[in-house]
């Protein structure tokens, strides 16, 4: 069945906390994850709320095992901890978001487990709260996943954090649109990196069909847009990597203000659709949560916010 989108308000100021709602947020179960049946991650590393999973040996072996200490993590895990870490806090304290682990459909993960495994890309993250059980039948406590290539270096490498985003993203929304959720979470990056993508000037309301069929490239439709918001200075302080290269690249995230009206927009615009549909969002499919005119209510809900600035 097509959805009515034009029967549904796009953005709402307020919502009604109530029973029902409370319904269609109802947390997502903790399923049996099937993706690690086939690695042995023996070591571990907890930092806040993320347990980072390794291994120095085999396939999944870092590709740089070297430490300071016998005693002591390998500096590669220290660093990619460190920039979770720093992420974690200039999403919640800076940006004013919500952290994933206290949305109401992730309640039941317990930690952000980051598994360091032999991948063909840099990075993945999973909307799915889950338990793990390697090769070996070791099992991981109830959570939510990232997966990082055991040859990244977050010296030079942002994704630790873009995949981070990516769990913000799921965590307050429905919608699984690459130009929103790849453009968006590269566009999170630049704070991270001493270089951005080039910017354009966007007017509003803005014609956004051209870069539904873009991915990270949509970073500059993000950052150009930005430029209608505030800047929001990067206040986590110096956080640095083992070898005292600061984390964070800039002190001022351009038009950084956009990230927090945006997902709550569209947070409000996902619990009106789960309504509507008497579908919680726990029960949404990847093809439902992949259709195609979402991309055009991702675009309203982004030109009704355009036009009141």
């Amino acid at each position: 069945m097509r959805r009515l989108i034009a029967l549904l308000p796009l953005v709402v100021s307020n919502v009604a906390w109530s029973q029902e709602s409370s319904d269609f947020l109802a947390p997502s179960p903790c399923v049996t994850g099937t993706q690690l049946a086939a690695h042995t991650l023996p070591d571990k590393y907890q930092q806040g709320i993320f347990t980072l999973y390794y291994t120095t040996v085999g396939d999944d072996a870092l590709s740089d095992p070297s430490r300071r200490s016998s005693h002591a993590p390998p500096l590669r895990i220290l660093d990619i901890a460190r920039q979770l870490q720093a992420a974690q806090q200039f999403y919640v304290k800076d940006l004013q978001l919500r952290t994933p682990l206290s949305q109401p459909i992730f309640q039941r993960a317990q930690q952000i487990s980051v598994f360091i495994l032999n991948l063909k890309g840099n990075g993945r993250a999973f909307d799915k709260v889950a338990h793990e059980t390697f090769a070996n039948g070791e099992q991981t406590p109830c959570g939510l996943k990232i997966m990082l290539s055991n040859r990244l270096d977050p010296k030079n490498n942002p994704t630790p954090a873009h995949e981070l985003f990516h769990l913000y993203q799921y965590g307050y929304a429905l919608f699984k649109q690459r130009w929103y959720l790849e453009g968006m979470a590269k566009w999170m990056e630049t704070v991270f990196k001493p270089d951005e993508p080039v910017s354009m000037a966007m007017t509003a309301p803005v014609n956004c069909s051209a870069w539904y069929s873009q991915s990270y490239n949509a970073a500059i439709l993000w950052q150009g847009l930005a430029q209608h918001y505030p800047n929001i200075p990067v206040t986590t302080g110096k956080i640095t990597y083992s070898n005292r290269q600061p984390v964070f690249k800039k002190t001022l995230f351009s038009g950084g203000a956009m990230a927090n009206s945006l997902l709550t927009a569209l947070s409000q615009q996902s619990l009106r659709l789960t309504q509507h549909y008497h579908r919680p969002m726990r029960n949404w499919s990847e093809k439902q949560q992949h259709q195609s005119q979402d991309n055009d209510t991702i675009c309203r809900v982004l030109n009704q916010l355009l036009v009141k600035r």
